[in-house]
C-alpha cells in the first residue's frame, strides 16, 4: 500500500486505521475530518476533553516503526530544548505510536497537539515578509542546534537523506520517467554522497520547511510535520522554502523570481545566524539542495500525477507542467539561479 499511488479519494485504509485508534486517544469520531492526503493522511479532530488534536496516519511501507518513533523522540527532545514544534501526545496506553496491521498493509498512527495559529499564504498575505523570515530562521537555527545533542534509543533513528524510501527510484521505472533525467539525477546523488559531511553543517534536518508546515500565532512560529526529517546538509531547510514558493511552477507565488527568493533567503539566514553557525561555503550549497528537492518531487509525483494534481488543489500550473520544468532543469545542465548576494 502506497499513498502516492492511491486515487485521492481512496483513503479507506487510513480511515479504518484511525477508527481503530479512536479509543487509544479518546477521540470524537464526528469531529474528525481529513485535512490533507499526500505521503501521509492527516486528520483534524477533538479529544473527548474538547482539546483540538491532529492525527497522522503513515504507511508502514514508507516508514518503519523505528523511524517514526525516532521522529517522536526527536520532537520531545526539541521541545525540552526550547523549540516551538509539534507536540506528540501519548495514547491512553502511554504509547507515542500505535501500529495497526490491516489486510492492505501496516499503518502507523500518532497524535499531536493542534497549534491554533494560522498558516500564511505567501501569494496574498502581508505577513509573508522580512519579519517572518527572520523568526523562521531563528526557529530553524534552534532546531538544528538542539538536534546536535539528541540521542535515540536502540533500534530507533532517522535515515540519511539518500537512504529515505521517498528518495528511491522505482525499479523497474514505470512509464512517465525520462530515462536521461533519471540518469543525471542518479549521477548527482552519487556526487553529493561523496562530499564531506562536517559536524554543524550536516545533521538532522526537517527537510520540508514551507508555508504549509508552519503556523504563526502572536508572532510565534511553530514548525510542524517532521515526517521527512533525515540526516542531511543543514541548508536543506532553506532550500525547501525556496523550492516550494519561488521555483517550482505548481506551487510558487505568481510574482516569484530569483531576486525575491534571494530576499527571503537573506531574512531566514539572518535569523538563523542568531542561533547557529553558518558560513559562506555552506550557503553555496543551497542551489544543490533545491536540486535535491526536484529529485524528491520527481520520484514521488511522476507515478501519481493525477493524485498529486488533486492533492495540491488543482494548481493553475499543473503537476505535468511542474514535472516538465524539472526535466528541463536537468536536461539543461542543472540550470538554476540562486541569488546569494544579500546573505
Amino acid at each position: 500500500m502506497d499513498p502516492n499511488h492511491l486515487p485521492a479519494d481512496d483513503s479507506s485504509p487510513y480511515h479504518e486505521a484511525l477508527a481503530q485508534c479512536e479509543q487509544h486517544w479518546g477521540l470524537v469520531p464526528e469531529k474528525t475530518e481529513l485535512i490533507r492526503d499526500g505521503v501521509n493522511h492527516v486528520f483534524g479532530t477533538e479529544s473527548v476533553d474538547g482539546e483540538p488534536v491532529i492525527i497522522r496516519v503513515s504507511d508502514g511501507a514508507i516508514r518503519r516503526r523505528g523511524e517514526v518513533l525516532a521522529e517522536l523522540v526527536w520532537l520531545e527532545h526539541l521541545i525540552r530544548h526550547g523549540c516551538t514544534v509539534t507536540t506528540p501526545i501519548p495514547s491512553r496506553r502511554g504509547e507515542l505510536l500505535e501500529t495497526i496491521d490491516l489486510e492492505d498493509g501496516t499503518l502507523h498512527v500518532c497524535c499531536f497537539k493542534r497549534f491554533m495559529g494560522r498558516q500564511i499564504n505567501p501569494a496574498t498575505d502581508a505577513a509573508w515578509n522580512d519579519e517572518l523570515f527572520l523568526k523562521l530562521g531563528r526557529e530553524i537555527g534552534r532546531i538544528h542546534r538542539a538536534s546536535d545533542t539528541v540521542e535515540f534509543p536502540t533500534g530507533e533513528d532517522r535515515k540519511p537523506w539518500y537512504a529515505a524510501a521517498l528518495m528511491q527510484f522505482p525499479d523497474p521505472l514505470p512509464d512517465g520517467f525520462n530515462l536521461r533525467v533519471v540518469e543525471l539525477m542518479r549521477e548527482f546523488i552519487g556526487e553529493l554522497r561523496a562530499r564531506p559531511t562536517p559536524p554543524g553543517q550536516y545533521g538532522l534536518v526537517h527537510r520540508d520547511v514551507h508555508a504549509g508546515n508552519f503556523f504563526v500565532e502572536e508572532g510565534e512560529v511553530e514548525i510542524i510535520d517532521f515526517d521527512l526529517g533525515c540526516y542531511g546538509w543543514r541548508t536543506m531547510d532553506f532550500a525547501g522554502l525556496l523550492f516550494a514558493h519561488y521555483y517550482y511552477p505548481s506551487l510558487r507565488m505568481p510574482q516569484a523570481s530569483p531576486e525575491l527568493a534571494g530576499e527571503a533567503l537573506a531574512g531566514v539566514v539572518r535569523g538563523y545566524r542568531e542561533e547557529y553557525g553558518l558560513d559562506r561555503d555552506q550557503l553555496e550549497t543551497v542551489g544543490d539542495m533545491i536540486l535535491l528537492h526536484t529529485i524528491l518531487c520527481y520520484i514521488v509525483m511522476v507515478p501519481a500525477k493525477e493524485h498529486w494534481q488533486i492533492a495540491m488543489g488543482n494548481p493553475v500550473h499543473t503537476v505535468n507542467e511542474g514535472i516538465a520544468w524539472i526535466e528541463r532543469i536537468w536536461l539543461n545542465s542543472r540550470a538554476l539561479h540562486v541569488d546569494l548576494s544579500r546573505c
